[in-house]
């Protein structure tokens, strides 16, 4: 009797016989929520962690492939050079195969640039939440 008087006035009492401004089971669904928030908290930054070490692996992988590339294309270009530089023919061939070869690194990396702002929205969307 004397707790429904003192629920219609906000007031409870809860387990241990205190007095509360918030109904126990009410109380009780919130510190559960904010158990599972810090869990699912401590799970991204975990998650975090984990992806910041695979993008900086991912991008000195990049940087180690794209100088093998530039020197490999030097060799190749170097040993070209130096079998037929006089002809004309050989010229133009080398021009047309290095200017696909420029248009296939221009898409190449357009492609990466996109994946790596997709990646970077994700990751901030995860952030925010």
């Amino acid at each position: 009797m004397v707790e429904e008087h003192l629920a219609k006035s906000g007031l409870f009492v809860d387990d241990f016989n205190k007095l509360r401004l918030i109904d126990p089971e009410v109380a009780e669904i919130l510190q559960g929520a904010h158990d599972k928030s810090k869990e699912f908290n401590d799970q991204l930054r975990s998650f975090y962690s984990t992806t910041g070490g695979l993008i900086e692996s991912i991008e000195e992988f990049a940087k180690i492939v794209e100088t093998e590339k530039i020197r490999a294309m030097m060799v190749r270009n170097s040993a070209e050079k130096d079998l037929k530089a006089e002809d004309p023919v050989i010229l133009q061939m080398t021009i047309r195969e290095l200017s696909v070869e420029k248009e296939r690194l221009r898409i190449e990396l357009e492609a990466i640039k996109k994946i790596e702002k997709e990646q970077e929205n994700y990751i901030q969307t995860l952030m925010e939440n």
